[in-house]
């Protein structure tokens, strides 16, 4: 998962605000151009001496869409090595965890599946400073967990 996992939600995030942005102009625009009516025909407001035009249905315009948005469950996720915040003198580094059993788990661009006991571990290269390792863990069901580690590598 470069980059995040944030990268996987932008466009249902991108979709949800332009459903609510297109709900608040339609009514905004369709608020604009509301003309009130009179028996007169002439579109003048209703006064006083005025009847005003008894059979006018309104159907309200909705404000917005709703959009169900579907979330996961989070499922066990545990660091075991390394520890976050340390610093590191070795360009190899192991990341073991522990999660559920056969779930899918990507560390950063490398992608491993748990154990029977749901453990794991990833080699890793490390760049010189520091490193943003983000570890995801997820189930045929959706379900995931992630957890995020910063490591610096001083050779």
């Amino acid at each position: 998962m470069k980059g995040g996992s944030m990268k996987n939600y932008l466009p249902i995030v991108i979709g949800i605000l332009v459903i609510i942005a297109a709900g608040f102009f339609v009514r905004q625009y369709s608020m604009s151009q509301v003309t009130p009516l009179s028996s007169s025909g002439n579109n003048a407001v209703p006064t006083e001496t005025q009847e005003p035009v008894e059979n006018i249905s309104i159907t309200p315009i909705p404000t917005e869409k709703k959009t169900e948005v579907v979330t996961s469950s989070a499922i066990s996720l545990a660091i075991s090595s390394p520890t976050n915040n340390i610093t590191v003198t070795s360009k190899s580094l192991v990341v073991r965890g522990k999660t559920i059993p056969k779930a899918e788990v990507f560390v950063n661009d490398a992608e491993t599946r748990a154990d029977d006991s749901g453990s794991f571990s990833v080699t890793l290269t490390l760049d010189e400073g520091e490193n943003y390792i983000l570890v995801v863990a997820n189930d045929a069901d959706g379900n995931f967990s992630e957890k995020e580690l910063t490591i610096t590598y001083t050779p």
